[in-house]
């Protein structure tokens, strides 16, 4: 029972904060106050937005070393004391170096980031959120292309089925005009909104591709993964994003240049906009957190289905803040007449993902019967050695005990075998 109201409360939780960290950026672009200058105005500042996302990823970190000396703890009551072998002193020095190494992903995500900020200036929040499904095809071309994988006949039609739900889903903003409910968008910068969010997905798939091919083995917790990526994400953007976007170029609110102190005085006058970027960092934490809890628990098929979902709440709570007088101005989106044309996008993506995931599972499994294949062939040989013969080249030499000989393959010379144990490396990184 109390399972069951875990895996039930996780669920709920990837839905709701999900849904809300999805749509607060666009709101924070809809709200308005008092810049430095005493000028009333929107809060276009996508650098702003990118700074605290990794925030709200930060404090992942002090949870997990907190659950981490919780855990130890546990173990600490329940076990015997064993003395410190001088193989574990290396693996923490391991564990450090290891989250080092992701500064460079980091890097992909700050970058792929700060673009999808940009691009939601100028479309609305259900359009970004489906235009990301555009991260599949990427996705699948580097994997073939960089990790020389192949797609079989799911793949395949799944990425057609993507490549036209994105079509379909684009074609729409473009034809409605819509992108905000506040200003006017032009289709010059519906398109340019369009084109940075593809962009950001081609950024994101090549971090994955980096994460699968350098750091499969990556032996670091979960949440810790997500609370450093967070850390370094705030150095990059304040430390470095920050003074150049200060002096770059352009207006102010159009997503290139932006004053950094003209944020702070604005936040600062805008009760509501403490709300929300608050609530935004809050929602991420939970959302990671619910996140890492649906993977674990339910598989993280389970949770792309969620995803999927949560892209639909988005949809639906934009229509909600449209039509419903909230005092706080216009909010969210409207429905026109060509939502039913975003809609059919929407639906063939959902087809274009379930089949997409389908292809997966037919990897795996075809991989699990091969090892059963060779499993099988080799039974024989095991037979033949508890009765005391082995063919020639397969027999145990004097000396060695059979834990220590390395497995054969069928047809395979004894010289031609390796020692070291065979591991298995999985490819799938579930993405939080």
């Amino acid at each position: 029972m109390g399972t069951a109201l875990a895996k039930g409360a996780s669920v709920s939780s990837l839905l709701l904060f999900g849904t809300i960290t999805s749509l607060i950026s666009k709101t924070a672009y809809e709200l308005e106050s008092t810049g430095e200058g005493g000028q009333k105005k929107f809060f276009h500042k996508p650098w702003a937005m990118t700074s605290l996302m990794f925030m709200g990823m930060t404090f992942c970190l002090p949870l997990a070393y907190y659950l981490e000396s919780i855990e130890k703890k546990r173990r600490a009551l329940t076990q015997e004391e064993v003395p410190l072998l001088s193989t574990e002193v290396p693996k923490r020095n391991s564990e450090l170096k290891e989250c080092l190494m992701l500064a460079i992903p980091t890097f992909f995500d700050l970058l792929a980031t700060i673009l999808m900020n940009i691009g939601l200036l100028y479309v609305t929040a259900s359009v970004y959120q489906m235009m990301r499904g555009a991260e599949m095809l990427f996705a699948a071309l580097f994997s073939v292309v960089f990790l020389g994988r192949t797609l079989n006949r799911f793949h395949l039609l799944g990425i057609l089925c993507c490549m036209t739900g994105v079509s379909l889903v684009g074609t729409s903003s473009y034809l409605s005009g819509e992108g905000s409910a506040t200003q006017v968008i032009t289709p010059e910068q519906n398109l340019l909104g369009i084109g940075l969010i593809v962009l950001s997905q081609a950024i994101q798939a090549a971090q994955l591709t980096f994460e699968d091919f350098f750091m499969a083995d990556l032996n670091v917790p979960p949440m810790k993964i997500v609370g450093f990526e967070g850390l370094f994400g705030v150095i990059g953007t304040l430390g470095i994003m920050a003074p150049i976007a200060y002096f770059l170029p352009g207006e102010e609110g159009e997503g290139i240049h932006e004053d950094i102190k003209d944020t702070a005085v604005m936040i600062s006058n805008s009760r509501a906009l403490q709300l929300i970027l608050g609530l935004d960092m809050f929602a991420l934490l939970a959302y990671n957190m619910a996140g890492m809890m649906v993977t674990g628990s339910l598989g993280a098929v389970f949770r792309t289905v969620l995803e999927t979902t949560r892209t639909l709440f988005v949809w639906l709570v934009s229509l909600g803040l449209f039509y419903l007088p909230l005092g706080v101005g216009q909010l969210g989106e409207s429905w026109t007449k060509y939502s039913w044309m975003q809609a059919a996008g929407f639906a063939v993506l959902v087809c274009g993902t379930l089949v997409y995931n389908k292809g997966d599972e037919e990897v795996v499994r075809k991989e699990a019967a091969e090892a059963l294949a060779v499993q099988a062939a080799q039974e024989p040989y095991a037979a033949d050695d508890e009765a005391g013969y082995l063919p020639p080249g397969l027999a145990t030499p004097p000396g060695a005990s059979e834990q220590t000989m390395p497995l054969l393959m069928p047809g395979q010379p004894a010289a031609a075998s390796v020692t070291e144990p065979i591991g298995i490396s999985s490819s799938f990184k579930v993405r939080l």
